[in-house]
């Protein structure tokens, strides 16, 4: 499980999923957060569902409050990117999406063992 840095929202804040939390995903949206980023379906509904389940650690927030504070950003000039990315990283960081693609999210991470033992599973 990896921790992004995300303060949208506030400072020093961070998103992060592990089975547990993509289990709430799951409960409250119907669908698989790996479904979500794997298909690219990152509306906004779900996207204001996976910061009230991957944020919760700072503060119990409905999926309605982060409606309302993305518009805000939005309005300052931010983009959707950077509502996304981190989370669609978040996701990755929790492992759910296979090694390939968590490698592939986070290159910086890779060693020479771990292409080995990626080649090696590819291959099998």
């Amino acid at each position: 499980m990896k921790k992004i840095d995300f303060d949208l929202f506030g400072p020093g804040q961070y998103i992060y999923f592990d089975i547990g939390r993509l289990i709430q995903v799951e409960n409250v949206s119907g669908r698989s957060a790996g479904d979500i980023i794997k298909n690219q379906d990152l509306n906004l509904g779900i996207l204001t569902v996976l910061f009230s389940v991957g944020l919760r650690h700072h503060g119990i927030k409905k999926p309605q409050w982060y409606a309302e504070k993305m518009q805000e950003l939005v309005d300052e000039g931010h983009e959707m990117e950077e509502f996304t990315q981190p989370v669609v990283k978040a996701v990755a960081g929790s492992g759910i999406l296979g090694k390939a693609v968590y490698y592939a999210v986070f290159p910086e991470e890779l060693t020479e063992s771990k292409k080995e033992e990626l080649a090696a599973a590819e291959k099998n």
